[in-house]
Formats: C-alpha cells, sequence, structure tokens
C-alpha cells in the first residue's frame, strides 16, 4: 500500500528562528545532583581547563576559519585533559562540549553538555543559549538543502542539531517529515513521537505565546502522518486506530475517510470498509479523483455494481475523465449490466479509439444486446487497428497540468514507422485546455513501445483522450 504524504517542508522556512524560546528548560540533561547539594558539584579550574578557555576566547576572536577551528581542536584536547585528571569537573565536560561545536562535532557536543548538566544540574539554564544558539545555525545550514530537494544531506544537519538540543520540536517535526518522505519508517516514527511529546509538555506552557502557538500549529497535523507512517510501514493495526479517531473526529472529511477505507481493505476488513466507501459516495460536492478512488475500493472488494456507480460518478464530475470512464465500463462488464454498457463503452472508445479493450466490450455487450450490427462494426474496428494504444493512465499534479503513461503496440505495421498521437486535456466540464502530441517509431510485431507525455498548464486536468495524426 502506497500512501502520499503531501510533504510539507516549505514550513522549514516559517519557524521563528531567533530568540530563546525555551524559557530555560528543556536542554535534554537530568537534573539529578551527584553532592554538593541541589546545584550539583562545583565547577574546578586547573591549567588544563584554562588553556581550553583561552583557546575557546582565541578562536571566536579569530578571523581566518581554519585558524580557528584549529584552535578549538586545541580547546577540546585541553577540555578532554582536564577530564581525564578529574572526571567529576563538570566545567572540563562543559568546555569540551563549547570546543566539539567549534569542530562540527555535535554528537559529542551534545553528550559532553548533558554529563556536564549530570554533574551540575545548574549548568542547564545557563547553557540553553549556547545549545540553542548552535541548534539554530545547524537548522539553518540544513535550509539549502531542503530547498534544493537534498532531504539525505539535510536529515544528517538536522540530526546533528537534535544532538545538540532538544527544547524545541520544529528539527523532530522536519526530521520525521523527511524520514516519512524517503520511506525511513522506524525513524520517522521515532521524530514524530518525539515532536507530539512537545504537545502539552512543560515546555511548551513555559514558551511565550507565540512560540506556543506556531508550536500547536506544526503538531497538529503530526498524528495523521504518524498514522500514513505506520500504514506506509504495513503496521495497519496501529494506523487504523488513529484513522477511525480522527475520521469520527472529522466526518466531513473526505481525506480521512478514504485513508481509513484503504487501510481497511489492506487488513482484510472488506465489510467496513465498504460501509466507509458508502458514507463517502454519499457525500455532496465530491471530485472526480475522489470518486475514482471510491470506485477503486469497491472494485477491489468485487463489488462492481457499486464500482460502477462510483465511476460513473466520477465521470459525470469530469465528463472526459478517461480512466474513470475505462473502469466504469469494465466494472458494469464484470457486473453483467450490459444493457448500460453500450453507451460508456462508446464514450470510452471516442476518447481512446486505438484502445482495443473499448472495442472488445462494446462486442461483446452488444452481441448481448442481440445488436448484431453494433458487434459486427466493433469486431471490424478491432481488425482494423494496425497498432494498439495501452496502458493509459492519467497523473493529474496539484497546480495544475497533468502526465500520461502508457504504451503503442505494433500489430500490422512495418517495424520504424512512425505514428504521431495527440492528446487533448480538458476541463470538467470538457472545455479543451491544451494538447500535446507524441511521436511513437514502431518496434518489431506485436513489441510495446513506451511512452510518457507531461502537459504543463496552470488549469486542473479534469480527463484527457487522443487523436492519431
Amino acid at each position: 500500500m502506497k500512501i502520499r504524504f503531501g510533504l510539507v517542508l516549505a514550513m522549514v522556512f516559517g519557524f521563528a528562528l531567533t530568540g530563546c524560546a525555551s524559557g530555560g528548560g528543556g536542554g535534554g540533561g537530568g537534573m539529578s545532583s551527584i553532592g554538593g547539594g541541589s546545584a550539583g558539584l562545583n565547577p574546578r579550574n586547573t591549567d588544563n581547563t584554562r588553556s581550553a578557555e583561552d583557546a575557546i576566547e582565541a578562536a571566536e576572536e579569530a578571523t581566518d576559519p581554519a585558524e580557528a577551528a584549529q584552535l578549538y581542536a586545541q580547546a577540546r584536547q585541553f577540555a578532554e585533559l582536564a577530564i581525564q585528571e578529574d572526571t567529576l569537573n563538570p566545567l572540563a565536560y562543559r568546555l569540551a562540549g563549547v570546543a566539539s561545536i567549534g569542530t562540527d562535532e555535535y554528537t559529542d557536543a551534545g553528550e559532553y553538555f548533558d554529563q556536564a548538566i549530570e554533574l551540575r544540574p545548574l549548568y542547564e539554564f545557563d547553557l540553553v543559549s549556547v545549545r540553542e544558539r548552535a541548534w539554530i545555525d545547524l537548522y539553518q545550514e540544513a535550509t539549502p538543502y531542503v530547498q534544493s530537494g537534498d532531504y539525505e544531506s539535510a536529515a544528517q544537519y538536522f540530526e546533528y542539531a537534535n544532538d545538540i538540543y532538544q527544547g524545541r520540536p520544529e528539527v523532530m517535526v522536519t526530521l520525521g517529515q523527511i524520514y516519512a518522505q524517503l520511506r525511513e519508517h522506524d525513524a520517522a516514527i521515532e521524530n514524530l513521537n518525539a515532536a507530539l511529546a512537545f504537545a502539552g509538555s512543560e515546555t511548551m506552557m513555559q514558551a511565550d505565546s507565540a512560540t506556543a502557538a506556531s508550536w500547536e500549529e506544526q503538531l497538529e497535523p503530526l498524528p495523521l502522518l504518524r498514522a500514513q507512517v505506520l500504514a506506509d510501514a504495513g503496521r495497519f493495526e496501529e494506523a487504523v486506530g488513529t484513522y477511525r479517531q480522527m475520521s469520527a473526529a472529522n466526518p466531513d472529511d473526505v481525506e480521512l475517510k478514504r485513508g481509513l477505507a484503504a487501510i481497511l481493505m489492506e487488513m482484510g476488513s472488506e465489510t467496513e470498509a465498504t460501509s466507509v466507501y458508502l458514507e463517502m459516495m454519499d457525500m455532496p460536492g465530491l471530485d472526480s479523483e475522489t470518486l475514482f478512488s471510491i470506485g477503486v475500493g469497491f472494485y477491489q472488494s468485487n463489488d462492481y455494481g457499486n464500482a460502477a456507480r462510483a465511476f460513473g460518478n466520477a465521470a459525470t464530475a469530469s465528463v472526459n475523465d478517461r480512466d474513470a470512464i475505462e473502469m466504469w465500463a469494465r466494472s458494469l462488464q464484470l457486473d453483467s449490466a450490459y444493457t448500460e454498457l453500450p453507451v460508456v463503452a462508446e464514450r470510452w472508445i471516442d476518447l481512446d479509439p486505438s484502445g482495443q479493450n473499448g472495442w472488445l466490450i462494446l462486442a461483446q455487450s452488444a452481441n448481448q444486446n442481440g445488436d448484431a450490427e453494433t458487434t459486427q462494426e466493433a469486431i471490424q474496428a478491432v481488425e482494423a487497428l494496425e497498432f494498439i494504444v495501452n496502458d493509459l493512465q492519467l497523473m493529474r499534479f496539484g497546480n495544475g497540468g497533468a502526465e500520461v503513461n502508457g504504451s503503442v503496440v505494433n500489430k500490422t505495421m512495418d517495424q520504424g514507422e512512425r505514428v504521431t498521437l495527440r492528446f487533448t486535456f480538458y476541463a470538467s466540464d470538457g472545455t479543451p485546455i491544451g494538447s500535446v502530441t507524441e511521436t511513437v517509431t514502431m518496434g518489431g510485431a506485436d513489441m510495446a513501445q513506451v511512452f510518457s507525455i507531461q502537459f504543463d498548464s496552470a488549469e486542473q486536468v479534469g480527463g484527457y483522450g487522443y487523436r492519431v495524426n
């Protein structure tokens, strides 16, 4: 089962990444203390910590990036020597964390900071700004990779940001989306769960009202995305509960019902899925794509009568939806509804004149209806086909335009001959909105030549058909 996530990575650029939204909490370290009272252990200056501090200060003042990197590396060496000489000195871990940020070793930095806070809980508060600043820098470094569609590289920077700071959910939200898109299901679920844990948390309650409102907006679509990821991973039992709950709370949401019904079908719960599809079909204002998906659901469950009804409704909502008309005809055929079938088959043939199946179904239905003349004409049309157009499928684009995939099979033409097809695209009411031509070079007898065409338009495509030029 494939689920389209509709990944909204544009939200990456809408976050407010200035200031400290955490209110001083959520640095990622524990609050337990080891001696020294609630403040924890006292920091202790040594020759190595002083050398580390001097190197960090010099690195911050350096104008040459290479020099700064070398100084941070020296600072880290001194800080690690300080740790070796006294493993309970919180200052040594703190300095090692700062130096590790300078050397781009963010996982180590996060671990050093956590250890510093474990030894001295007071550090949690004054390290927040250091950690969040590094988080923001990493977030911004990831942004160009998101813009270019290089999600793997973006994810690495976001992971570094997570390592250094977990006091706000934006990175977890974005990682959940990225890993969902990449179909890395476990990583997606882990990040989505972490992000959802912010809802109603103390961290959110302590944030300022604008930040809290922004977080609530970002978290709102995550339960559905989590259910989609679970379904895409084949974990239907876990996903279906969320779909049921959300659909019950939003009874007019067609997409929730469609997702619920699809999962139920995958689980083999055809009776419940059929019930959901019937509810959907009675909803007003459905577009042809939604009606088509309902028809597919009925068709998969062998309920050809309701499938024909749904596909017929889709072909009414978009009068030249060739794919819906084909499935309408096939459903009527399987339902033995031969009286209704000829007029639908003729609509199919009008949009797909070189498609052999439309003519064959017309011949069968006409024969069942005792119409010998139409039967003979349809058979002759099949015999006259020099090539067959097969496997046509339309994919609409959300922002307008569409893609059509298919194949051309040579029947009687010479190898190397060329055929030009002109595809016309229509609005839902049947108004032409543009056309694209495709020339196919014939292979040998019975060989199929696959093609794919793209129609660019700002208008939504309702249907399509073709003619041979």
